[in-house]
C-alpha cells in the first residue's frame, strides 16, 4: 500500500509541476505557421473608358488558410487609399472586386492575410499599380456631320435641293478653315460637331 501510495503522489506532484511549464512554453513560442499567402495577379492593362467597371481579379493561396483579401485604391490626385475586401468565387482560390472608372487614373494594390496573420502584398503603397483612363478629347481635322433638314415651306419657294447640299459643304470648309488658322504657328485640337441646315422640302 504505501508503494501505491507513492506512486500516486509522484504522479500528482508531476503532473502539477510540468503542466503549467509546458503550457508556457507552448504561449511563448510563435506559431507554427510562418508561411505568408500567394497573390498571383495579372495587372489591368490598356486604357479604360471613364465611368466603365473593371473587375480587379487575384488568385490567393495559403498552406493553412486565408483570412481575407483587401484591394486598397485611390484615385491618381488623391492622397488617401479606400479599402474594399475582395470576394472569393465560391470555394474557389479566386477572388474579385469591382472598381468604377472616374475621369483620372486610378492606383490600387492586394493586400492577404492568412489565418495565423502572415500577410503579403501584391503593389505597394508607395508603389501601386495603375489603371489608367481612355483619353475623351476629339481628334483634330474629323469631319463634322450637316445634316439638312427639310421644311415645309420649300413647296412654295422652289429652290433646289441640291442649292442647300452645296451651302452645307460651304459651311463644314468655313468651319475647317476657320479652326486651323493662326499666326502663331501652333496647332489647335478640333472637335466634331454637327451643323443642321434647315431647307425647303425638294
Amino acid at each position: 500500500m504505501k508503494v501505491i501510495r507513492f506512486v500516486l503522489v509522484c504522479l500528482l506532484s508531476s503532473t502539477l509541476v510540468f503542466t503549467p511549464i509546458s503550457y508556457a512554453a507552448e504561449l511563448a513560442l510563435p506559431s507554427g505557421d510562418l508561411v505568408a499567402p500567394v497573390i498571383k495577379h495579372e495587372p489591368i492593362k490598356g486604357d479604360i473608358p471613364p465611368g466603365q467597371s473593371v473587375s480587379v481579379n487575384a488568385k490567393v493561396t495559403d498552406n493553412v488558410g486565408v483570412k481575407e483579401v483587401i484591394l486598397f485604391y485611390r484615385e491618381s490626385d488623391d492622397g488617401d487609399f479606400k479599402r474594399m475586401k475582395m470576394q472569393r468565387d465560391l470555394d474557389s482560390d479566386n477572388y474579385a472586386s469591382k472598381l468604377y472608372v472616374p475621369s483620372s487614373s486610378l492606383e490600387y494594390y492586394i493586400q492577404a492575410t492568412d489565418l495565423a496573420g502572415n500577410t503579403l502584398l501584391f503593389g505597394h503603397s508607395f508603389s501601386p499599380l495603375m489603371i489608367t483612363v481612355a483619353p475623351t478629347k476629339g481628334v483634330a481635322g474629323e469631319a463634322s456631320a450637316v445634316a439638312v433638314v427639310p421644311t415645309d415651306e420649300g413647296e412654295k419657294s422652289g429652290v433646289n435641293k441640291w442649292v442647300w447640299v452645296g451651302l452645307g459643304v460651304v459651311a463644314v470648309g468655313a468651319l475647317a478653315g476657320g479652326g486651323g488658322g493662326g499666326g502663331g504657328g501652333g496647332t489647335e485640337d478640333v472637335g466634331t460637331g454637327t451643323v443642321v441646315i434647315t431647307s425647303p422640302a425638294p
